[in-house]
């Protein structure tokens, strides 16, 4: 079955909150994903897309490219007894019950890997999952997550691979503020993947 998800309209917000400072991103996306119907206990989803795509095509660039480095993001940030580093947030696919959306693309923090699923704390505030709040703990697979961002040691990111596409449609204004907490290249030198290495 063929699903189209929709985020919300806006473009993204760097925020502060109760758990820490991060971006929200909200742009209008149209994606498709594949339904796989999994019925597991607890913060677990129903309905999870299988694949996410856009029809955005600089945005699903990105989405490729952030998946092409997902398995060394992962296992550089990945900790004991499944933990991921605090470092570490991804832009996942979370099905919804509204019919006009079905899913919504949000960051998430706070991760561990759970069996074959991960667990997460919703890093950013939901448009349309009432019963959700900011900093409430979600489940997902792997092919959920879309995007992926690692806080370097000076406060900037890696990563945000869709952050960098929406960066060019702003105002220079906004753009150089969102470009001043992201480094240049998105994967960190040590990264196997690194064209700069």
């Amino acid at each position: 079955m063929l699903l189209t998800l929709h985020s919300s309209n806006e473009l993204p917000t760097l925020i502060t909150s109760p758990y820490g400072e991060g971006f929200v991103l909200r742009k209008a996306v149209t994606v498709c994903g594949y339904i796989l119907a999994v019925f597991l206990a607890g913060p677990a989803l129903a309905d999870a897309p299988k694949r996410v795509v856009s029809s955005d095509w600089q945005i699903s660039q990105a989405w490729a490219a952030a998946r092409a480095t997902l398995p060394t993001a992962l296992g550089a940030t990945e900790k004991r007894y499944g933990w991921f580093s605090p470092s570490l947030a991804l832009k996942v696919a979370l099905p919804v019950e509204d019919p006009d959306v079905q899913a919504e693309m949000i960051w998430v923090d706070r991760i561990r890997r759970n069996g074959t699923m991960f667990e997460a704390r919703l890093a950013g505030y939901p448009h349309h999952m009432p019963a959700m709040r900011m900093g409430d703990t979600v489940g997902f697979f792997y092919d959920q997550i879309a995007d992926w961002a690692v806080q370097a040691v000076d406060g900037r990111f890696y990563g945000y691979y869709t952050t960098r596409v929406l960066i060019k449609s702003m105002d220079p204004e906004r753009a150089a503020k969102y470009q001043a907490t992201l480094v240049n290249n998105p994967l960190p030198p040590g990264w196997r993947f690194n064209p700069e290495k």
